[in-house]
């Protein structure tokens, strides 16, 4: 989930439909402020969190916290794409991804809740013990 929350929010980046008209709109400053603060942010945090996620995969108990790190970090990502209000004009579509990607992010805590109550019980799967 946490690789869906993240995918969702590059699609709503990279690939859904851009206004062109709003971006020619954007003086040069504005357009500069939107690649340094949003995406190359978003293109710099891709390969840590491909990494984690995969790491995540391992039936490991102690890998769960990186992973609950890096649903924290998507969220506080989104909240920060989202403050950027120069962005929406150009990308419309934007806000439906960041909704889709709060989701699935919300949903990534919620497995990862139930992972560590699982982790933590003695005698389960999962548990070292």
């Amino acid at each position: 989930m946490v690789a869906a929350a993240w995918g969702v929010l590059g699609y709503g980046l990279i690939f859904s439909a851009h206004d062109q008209q709003a971006w020619g709109e954007l003086e040069a400053g504005g357009r500069f402020a939107v690649n340094l603060l949003v995406y190359l942010p978003y293109y710099a945090l891709t390969l840590p969190i491909a990494v984690v996620v995969t790491l995540g995969l391992l039936r490991k108990p102690d890998l769960l916290s990186p992973l609950a790190a890096t649903a924290a970090a998507i969220a506080l990502f989104v909240w920060w794409v989202a403050d950027q209000g120069s962005l929406f004009d150009p990308q419309p579509q934007l806000s439906a991804a960041l909704m889709w990607c709060v989701i699935a992010d919300a949903a990534a805590a919620g497995a990862l809740a139930g992972a560590w109550v699982m982790a933590a019980r003695p005698g389960s799967a999962a548990s070292p013990l």
